[in-house]
């Protein structure tokens, strides 16, 4: 497995970044409760993409198995009264191999008739949120986005106005680093936008 401290610190120094030895998010988002408290190590703090700030780390830990993410965290904080929890998962990812993931209260196919968003994503939602928000939210443009501009392993998790987003790659480099800062500052453009409308 390779070290990803060099990746993130060329990340650093590209984006003028602040490199951090750890960063603790706290349990904000599903895939960050499942590491049970584990810290983003290696990480770094600063701007995304244009006006969206946050952490960018690896997230790993053990169960049967190591479980490596690179993940993007930021704030949403307008998103929590139009959409507590919506999660954007890759279809075929795996944060546990001994049990259901869970938390999938609502099916896209409810409310949206994007095929190619049902193919690469499960996404889903917490009962009662407003299924004509959602779907402005997930505009033809963003599910256009959606499966053509980001990482192909790209996932995002919207909890309570915490966005985390996050890539499997085991190795990224500081292209792919880079690649998921801009697609979780995209996705929190597109929300922030909806919000505001």
């Amino acid at each position: 497995m390779p070290d990803a401290s060099s990746a993130y610190a060329e990340l650093a120094a590209a984006r003028g970044l602040e490199q951090l030895p750890g960063f603790d998010p706290g349990p904000l988002t599903p895939l960050i409760v499942e590491a049970k408290g584990q810290p983003l190590q290696p990480a770094a703090r600063g701007q995304l993409g244009e006006g969206v700030d946050g952490v960018v780390g690896q997230l790993a830990y053990r169960r049967n198995k190591t479980f490596r993410f690179h993940v993007a965290l930021t704030d949403v904080p307008a998103a929590t009264a139009f959409a507590p929890r919506v999660f954007c998962i890759r279809r075929g990812r795996s944060t546990r191999d001994d049990e259901f993931y869970g938390f999938e209260a609502r099916h896209s196919k409810l409310w949206t008739e994007s095929t190619a968003l049902n193919e690469r994503y499960a996404v889903s939602t917490s009962p009662y949120q407003d299924p004509n928000w959602l779907r402005q939210l997930f505009s033809p443009s963003f599910v256009d986005w959606l499966g053509t501009k980001p990482p192909a392993d790209f996932s995002f998790e919207l909890a309570y106005g915490a966005l985390l987003g996050s890539i499997e790659e085991d190795d990224p480099g500081a292209a792919g680093l880079a690649a998921l800062c801009d697609a979780t500052a995209h996705v929190a453009d597109r929300i922030r936008g909806e919000c505001e409308e």
